[in-house]
């Protein structure tokens, strides 16, 4: 067979930077791009580049080019039009630190951008006079482009990417000139020279990502998950913290590319290291469930839940079973989870919960709630909810979910306490669907009492044989004795039950071969962390990754106070500032004048890192990556912090 070559899938420009794009089909190409790609920009007062980064409403306006005259228009706006061979006064404007010299655009577009963007700004033009030198050597020009010319991305690396995202990307969100298919996933990260076309292009190296693509393109406002730079920064994460996902390309001669043009890999070359993920390429297992029609499954659409049932599983483990209207139904994957909005005093609470029951019986939906003490959510439905009532319900929606242990084969379910209820949808799904899986499952809790669906445990694993096995290991005194005294297994399938906290020993006679299962964790926060230090010592080292989800107690117990009045000292440099409510130490620093270098603005790449010397703080709302990957163990002990996604709290001094 003939091998498929590679091709270019699409083409666009940016004619405004940080403005909304165009597809052509064809473009020509100048030294610093394609023509009419990022010719423009935005600056505020001081003629600094204003982006999206900050003002993300920009990404609303549209550019419409007609020969010489530009055409501006958003929504709730009137048309501008000017023309660029009008425009004479020249200002020196900056971008990353480059001053460049530009045309501005006029008192007419300043007013018009001003107004809709709600800031003082100006609009400015490249003219014959704007030198900008490349960035990346070589001693080319580059356009108000951030980096290089181009940027390259191919749609397999996309497509890889998406597995493993609940609501997928678009490739719009990396602002690419150029998207290549043929390659397999992330072959691009290998490429030195290559052949557009009837052009050559130098691939310059990986382009490094921020808090853009996050970024709805259409509108501008940001994903609540931050993906999927989240993803990235787990994936994609380079030896400097950075996350990287496209290529820059410098033109080595000229000419014109055209939607279908031939790629050809000239040169090859060592790429980039990209630091270990915590996940690995899927490939889907067969979650068919029966869920009909696509609009019943959009998960952005409020559903009505009928409550049919209430069953007591422990003492204060209680599921809720719900229909759906008459042909309504919900696709998700084992492990998924859906939002219930619950009207409580008045107020709409929302309030996550994983599905505990299949996608297998697609008749009914259950979530099952264990009562917290004190918790408001979790009594409110214990107490109040029965058969007939109603309640309104989003989803589902969560990455952690059966179908990403891909084509691994043998299991390790570890959970504890409310985790365990993604397990028993998994385990379900797995026995009704008879996917040929080796499981183990094991499950930590306080006593005999606190065990939850033993009896249906009992039951899968006659159905499953030797496929399913189980263990738990129980803390309370004499609770393993008391266990087994009443435990509805036969004397051929009783389970492991061990004594006391879990530990590498506990789980070393529990699940002695750990090293050959991929990990599906679950449960309180001290709990996952005290399992995934057992799974990172444990020898020898495992095969396979260890999938983890939070599922602590119903934090509506105690909600974080609001911030209030803070003062931050920058020691080094002699300056504070104070203010009240939740402002990042970042936006600070700038408002000081203090010199702090930042890439991403998301908490993923680590540019930002310094150090508190004294002070709260806490994470930032935007924070893409809570857990600070960026920042080794020792930084963290020490006091570094990410200034681009942390909140300080109160009098804060920071060491710089």
């Amino acid at each position: 067979m003939t091998a498929v070559p590679f091709r270019v899938e699409s083409l666009h420009i940016y004619p405004l930077k940080s403005g909304a794009g165009l597809s052509v089909e064809t473009a020509r190409l100048e030294p610093e791009g394609l023509v009419g790609d990022r010719r423009m920009m935005v600056v505020d007062e001081e003629g600094n580049c204003i982006t999206a980064r900050k003002t993300s409403k920009l990404m609303q306006v549209r550019t419409h080019l007609d020969g010489d005259e530009v055409v501006l228009t958003a929504p709730g706006m009137p048309v501008l039009a000017f023309a660029r061979d009008t425009l004479h006064r020249t200002d020196t404007v900056t971008i990353w630190g480059d001053s460049v010299i530009a045309l501005d655009a006029g008192d007419a577009a300043s007013q018009w951008l001003q107004d809709f963007l709600g800031r003082p700004c100006r609009l400015v033009v490249k003219g014959g006079q704007t030198r900008r030198p490349l960035g990346l050597g070589g001693g080319g020009t580059v356009s108000f482009a951030d980096t290089a010319p181009l940027l390259l991305t191919n749609a397999a690396s996309l497509a890889n990417m998406n597995r493993f995202l609940e609501t997928e990307a678009e490739m719009q969100r990396f602002r690419p000139n150029l998207v290549v298919s043929g390659p397999d996933a992330y072959a691009e990260d290998s490429w030195a020279t290559v052949r557009i076309g009837e052009i050559e292009f130098e691939v310059a190296g990986a382009c490094d990502r921020c808090v853009m693509i996050t970024l709805d393109p259409r509108t501008g406002e940001g994903r609540p998950d931050h993906e999927p730079l989240a993803l990235l920064g787990k994936q994609r994460r380079g030896e400097d913290g950075k996350a990287y996902f496209g290529q820059f390309l410098i033109p080595r001669t000229m000419g014109r590319l055209t939607v279908g043009d031939p790629v050809e890999v000239l040169a090859r070359k060592v790429p980039i290291t990209i630091l270990p993920g915590s996940a690995v390429p899927v490939t889907r297992l067969p979650l068919t469930t029966g869920a009909t029609g696509g609009a019943s499954n959009a998960r952005g659409r409020e559903r009505l839940l009928r409550c049919v049932a209430v069953i007591d599983e422990t003492h204060d483990f209680r599921t809720f079973r719900f229909q759906l209207e008459p042909g309504e139904a919900i696709d998700y994957k084992p492990g998924q989870f859906i939002t219930l909005l619950l009207d409580i005093d008045g107020q709409t609470v929302r309030r996550n919960y994983t599905i505990s029951s299949s996608p297998s019986r697609p008749h009914h939906v259950s979530v099952t709630v264990k009562r917290v003490e004190g918790g408001r959510i979790s009594n409110w439905l214990h107490d109040t909810l029965k058969p007939g009532d109603t309640l309104r319900s989003l989803g589902p929606n969560g990455r952690f979910h059966l179908a990403t242990a891909g084509s691994v084969e043998r299991l390790l379910l570890l959970s504890a306490g409310s985790g365990i209820t993604p397990m028993m949808s998994m385990l379900r799904f797995i026995a009704d669907a008879n996917l040929p899986l080796d499981i183990h499952f094991h499950h930590s809790a306080r006593n005999a009492e606190d065990v939850s669906f033993l009896h249906e445990l009992a039951l899968l694993r006659r159905q499953m044989g030797g496929r399913l096995r189980l263990s738990w290991n129980l803390t309370g005194v004499d609770a393993a004795q008391e266990m087994l005294a009443s435990t509805r297994f036969g004397e051929d399938s009783r389970p492991n039950v061990l004594s006391g906290r879990l530990d590498e020993g506990v789980l070393r006679a529990a699940c002695p071969d750990l090293a050959e299962r991929l990990v599906f964790c679950c449960g309180p926060d001290g709990f996952r962390s005290k399992a995934r230090q057992i799974y990172e010592d444990w020898q020898p080292t495992p095969k396979h990754p260890f999938l983890e989800e939070t599922f602590g107690p119903d934090r509506s117990a105690a909600p974080e106070a609001e911030i209030g009045t803070y003062t931050v000292s920058f020691l080094k440099s002699g300056k504070s500032v104070e203010g009240e409510g939740a402002v990042t130490v970042l936006e600070l620093a700038r408002k000081a004048g203090v010199e702090l270098p930042a890439d991403c603005e998301a908490g993923i790449c680590g540019t930002c890192r310094c150090k508190v010397v004294s002070g709260e703080w806490r994470i930032a709302p935007n924070a893409a990556d809570p857990e600070r990957a960026a920042l080794s163990d020792e930084e963290k002990q020490s006091g570094y912090i990410l200034a681009c996604s942390t909140n300080p709290v109160g009098a804060v001094e920071l060491d710089i």
